[in-house]
């Protein structure tokens, strides 16, 4: 039995989240993420996704984080609303259908969507941006109130941020972005970020 277990959406928060949660204080020591494989799966079949994350780690408490922007332009929802509904629900029918089963169920689980996608956390720290290598820190003159609104399209905007040579889908690359992201500071300028913040920490029990 862990304390905290994350469902992610895909490869880049799966890749991201193990540092980010190290810096984010009051949160478990160790946190198992399961990759449910786009957003499509994750809404077709969070039953799965619950059931293999359960079975193996038994956590009291489930995050399961989502991009509102690929359920919409994939057509599955109208808004981030109804995302989180729909998700919502299926853990409610979930937890239902188990109650006289042999599952250590957890004690909650919690729907947390970044709006507009995961990459909007990352603009978040546009400190750690400018001293990240792989960006071109002379381009980086923006200050953010709330980038979930200011930044309509995140993924297309840290490409433009990026220095010429730099592929942002090399693994190694996106590594070296995430490691130095200061949740403390994302967390300032995104409020669905915060509201991931405050949902992960004082998890810990021991």
């Amino acid at each position: 039995m862990v304390d905290l277990g994350l469902i992610v959406e895909g490869h880049c928060e799966y890749d991201s989240f193990p540092s980010i949660l190290s810096k984010i204080p009051n949160t478990p020591y160790y946190v198992p993420i399961v990759n449910a494989g786009g957003i499509g799966n994750i809404m077709k079949n969070t039953h799965e996704e619950l059931l293999s994350i359960i079975k193996l780690y038994a956590p009291k408490k489930i995050v399961i984080s989502l991009d509102y922007r690929d359920a919409l332009r994939e057509g599955l929802v109208n808004n981030c609303v109804e995302l989180k509904e729909i998700v919502t629900q299926n853990c409610n029918d979930f937890i239902k259908s188990q109650q006289n089963g042999s599952l250590i169920l957890p004690e909650s689980i919690v729907v947390v969507i970044a709006d507009r996608t995961f990459e909007s956390w990352i603009c978040a720290d546009i400190i750690s941006l400018r001293n990240n290598e792989n960006f071109n820190s002379v381009l980086l003159v923006e200050e953010f109130e709330n980038v979930d609104i200011e930044i309509p399209n995140p993924s297309q905007w840290l490409h433009s941020k990026l220095k010429s040579d730099i592929d942002i889908k090399n693994r190694r690359n996106r590594v070296k972005i995430y490691k130095n992201i200061d949740p403390n500071i994302s967390r300032t300028k995104s409020k669905s970020f915060d509201k991931f913040y405050r949902e992960v920490t004082n998890t810990r029990t021991e």
